[in-house]
């Protein structure tokens, strides 16, 4: 048995088909007709482009757009352009060609001091090897005809090959590479196939066709498994598949415990193609809006009008619900490949979120009036991210009604009465918060963020991941005083971190009187049947005892032995 990281929760039993990607390296062959050559090229060169539009046409939200950016990749004169200069100057074949002329533009990628910049050298070598593949006649395998009850294994999945994926004839993913945050994760989750990377040499461990039995869930990956473990899995895997089809009995159902304490369930979204999925699972609003996915997925800084149109879609496919857009949250792990950042030793630490737009006013306003136009169609709410101090909310207030000015001048309507709340995910804005509550309309706790300021361990370091826990008895104290404070200041306090869907943890928040949890929208029927299945007056006595412990290891014990979890 090998043991990984579970990515994305299920049951996989299927046979590996091996995705390699071998380097490919061509040799310099002199040639004569440096025409034909060129002519190789650019024949290679269409084939792929005229393929990757194809894909792009077939795609939606996201995928869609990570594609066509791979496509303007191809359509780049300057990849061309050298490569038909080397072909020419050196007189050789068009794969020496190719190899030489992309490998000079993916190294002055590299040599840009920016993560983002980085990354695109990888896309551009992902083309680079299409291209070459198509000159040489090599075989890629046909990532949208895959044979029923695939296991693809492979050292890790670029955009391109997650965009082609054959989804119904895969029964899962494991990869030497790639995290829980990583594109194919985030695919796997959504269609809810089951992933387990941080297999090393997986790749060397695995043949083709070996039957592979997997545990996305634990991490688990059985090669060639007995009889006995297979039928452990299938049972897991009926289980699982029992548990789903009863959720549906909770759809449009009430999300209040036995004893009439209600709370309200909400979607996180990152565009208006997540919307679907939160209708599917009846989401009673959105609790988060990433805006900063529309930045991250444009060019250029998107316009108002791009904006708005986007805020007004989810407005209109979600009219009697409350949508909560948070304003731009960049910087930290969050890069802008247009907008220079400075570059920073922590940057977890530094200028990001509100600190960005309190600087670019003009930058904020464009936002505001996107956010404030689209109000007009919904029932939007703004919430301001990484708030330290009072100084700032004042200050974001101010511009915010400065913009409201601005429309009522224009004649624009928009929602006078929008609300306006905060993040609460550093330190100084949780012991602020009554405070604070006195001059928003609401709260929502930010945990991932407010975990990793509280107990200084950056989130995405494997060294001290063990230490990164929101059952940590002082992320939890944090938590019980925001609450209090929303509650006596007569605002709502809701969550919108990964906490708000962890099942283990609901029943402590139900108890502390946390009014919405906002999670990934495929958790909430789960979260729904739970929170039905609760007594109010139980949460709030099991909170008084989580409250009175010390350690996370107790905590911890405590709220797992919870027989609902």
């Amino acid at each position: 048995m090998l043991k990984g990281n579970g990515i994305s929760d299920g049951i996989g039993l299927g046979k590996v088909i091996l995705l390699k990607k071998e380097k490919i390296k061509p040799e310099k062959i002199k040639i004569d007709n440096v025409e034909a050559e060129k002519e190789i090229f650019q024949k290679a060169l269409k084939a792929v482009e005229e393929e990757t539009a194809s894909l792009v046409e077939k795609l939606t939200g996201t995928e869609k757009e990570i594609m066509q950016a791979y496509l303007m990749i191809l359509q780049d004169p300057n990849l061309v352009e050298e490569t038909i200069k080397i072909i020419e100057q050196e007189k050789c074949n068009a794969a020496y060609g190719v190899d030489k002329g992309f490998q000079k533009i993916i190294k002055m990628f590299e040599e840009i001091d920016d993560p983002y910049m980085a990354a695109r050298s990888r896309d551009i070598a992902d083309m680079k090897k299409k291209v070459l593949n198509k000159i040489l006649n090599k075989e890629e395998i046909n990532l949208s005809k895959l044979p029923p009850n695939s296991i693809l294994v492979t050292k890790e999945l670029t955009t391109s090959d997650t965009a082609k994926l054959d989804l119904k004839n895969i029964e899962g993913i494991i990869t030497e590479e790639g995290g829980a945050n990583s594109h194919m994760a985030i695919m796997a989750r959504t269609h809810g196939i089951p992933a387990v990377g941080g297999i090393k040499q997986a790749m060397g461990q695995m043949q083709e066709n070996d039957f592979i039995a997997m545990n996305g869930g634990t991490g688990e990956v059985f090669i060639n498994p007995s009889e006995e473990e297979c039928t452990r899995l299938r049972e897991i895997k009926e289980k699982l598949k029992w548990e789903k089809e009863q959720l549906e009995n909770y759809k449009n159902e009430k999300s209040m415990t036995k004893d009439g304490h209600q709370v309200e369930l909400l979607a996180n979204i990152g565009g208006v193609q997540d919307v679907s999925i939160a209708l599917k699972n009846t989401a009673e609003g959105i609790g988060l809006f990433r805006s900063e996915f529309l930045y991250m997925d444009s060019e250029d800084f998107p316009t108002e009008k791009e904006q708005f149109e986007a805020y007004k879609k989810v407005a209109e496919k979600m009219p009697n619900q409350k949508i909560i857009i948070r304003t731009l949250d960049i910087g930290g792990d969050k890069e802008l490949k247009y907008m220079k950042l400075p570059k920073e030793k922590n940057p977890f630490l530094g200028y990001r979120a509100i600190r960005i737009y309190l600087d670019n006013i003009p930058l904020f306003k464009v936002q505001l009036r996107a956010i404030l136009r689209a109000s007009h169609y919904g029932n939007l709410a703004i919430m301001l991210p990484m708030i330290s101090s009072l100084e700032e909310l004042r200050e974001a207030k101010q511009i915010i009604e400065e913009v409201k000015e601005e429309l009522r001048n224009k004649q624009v309507p928009f929602q006078e009465d929008i609300e306006v709340g905060i993040m609460i995910e550093i330190p100084s804005a949780a012991i602020l918060a009554e405070e604070l509550a006195k001059e928003c309309d609401f709260f929502s706790i930010g945990t991932n963020d407010l975990i990793q300021y509280t107990v200084a361990v950056e989130r995405g370091n494997e060294k001290v991941a063990n230490l990164y826990s929101h059952f940590h008895p002082a992320v939890i104290r944090l938590i019980k005083y925001v609450i209090e404070s929303a509650h006596k200041n007569h605002i709502l306090c809701g969550m919108c971190g990964e906490a708000a869907g962890d099942l283990a943890f609901i029943p402590l928040l139900v108890g502390l009187g946390l009014d919405e949890f906002s999670m990934n929208a495929n958790k909430i029927l789960g979260a729904r049947k739970l929170i039905r299945e609760l007594n109010f007056e139980d949460c709030k006595k099991l909170a008084d005892t989580v409250l009175k412990l010390s350690t996370t290891d107790e905590i911890k014990k405590v709220l797992h032995s919870i027989e609902f979890c």
